[in-house]
């Protein structure tokens, strides 16, 4: 699989793994300040961006599997890991399948499993996709952004749907949905020994507080940081800079 990637900067290898329906340039802000200290790497997901969907069953395995075949090809043999929803969750299946290849985990805004009550959530994903990928913009929208930040940039917003319509495989984002059902990796995160930081939003609609709670009792060696104006997405406005410095504080710390 021919993955789409992006490799910037110099030093200590930093990787990026995005979330259902976005790509690498999710990470623009904070890949711009970090590739200063590290060096970074951001790629589509398959099926993606850029990235062809492929015709293998997809699965999260298939994701980390994609990811260790591309540090494979730019000769890297471990590397800090940035997983952001879904990519969490492929950051941390990674990890376990792994571990010799990851120096420390960073997990924003993800799930550690598929409960009854996820499950819901993910079929409401795939109906909204059925409809058509602005109506899963649009649903999606309240779910990761606070009302205010909607209302202060409802034109760019609206200019995001536009321009990521043209391009939405919904194919591939209902299959990255579907995967999500079948993962579970709740009674192997005590195996993760890396450094892990998780980022959380206080009022994220789609992984509740709670689960990045769990995720963190679960992972020894861990450290939760809640924001409080935030819902699933962090990346939002001045949060850039703080997560910036809450990162090179965690790489140095470690």
């Amino acid at each position: 699989m021919e993955l789409n990637y992006v490799v910037e900067g110099r030093g200590e290898p930093l990787v990026f793994i995005h979330g259902l329906s976005d790509n690498l340039l999710y990470w623009e802000a904070l890949a711009t300040t970090l590739k200063d200290d590290f060096k970074v790497v951001r790629f589509d997901l398959r099926g993606h961006g850029e990235s062809p969907l492929g015709d293998e069953e997809i699965t999260i395995d298939t994701y980390a599997n994609d990811l260790k075949s591309l540090l494979d090809e730019l000769d890297i043999t471990k590397a800090n890991l940035i997983g952001f929803s879904l990519g969490g969750a492929v950051a941390m299946d990674f990890a376990l399948k792994f571990p010799d290849c990851v120096s420390s985990l960073v997990l924003m805004s993800t799930f550690y499993k598929c409960d009854d009550g996820l499950a819901e959530v993910f079929k409401q994903f795939i109906d909204a996709l059925d409809s058509s990928f602005e109506d899963f913009f649009d649903f999606m929208l309240p779910k990761v952004l606070c009302p205010d930040v909607i209302e202060n940039n409802s034109e760019e917003l609206e200019f995001l749907k536009q321009l990521s319509s043209k391009t939405a495989n919904i194919e591939a984002y209902k299959m990255a949905t579907e995967a999500c059902f079948n993962f579970d990796v709740e009674n192997h995160l005590s195996q993760i020994k890396v450094p892990t930081l998780i980022l959380a939003g206080k009022y994220d609609e789609i992984f509740p507080k709670n689960i990045q709670e769990i995720l963190s009792e679960k992972i020894e060696n861990s450290r939760l940081i809640v924001f409080d104006n935030l819902k699933h997405n962090l990346l939002v406005g001045k949060n850039n800079v703080e997560i910036v410095d809450i990162l090179k504080k965690f790489y140095k710390k470690r």
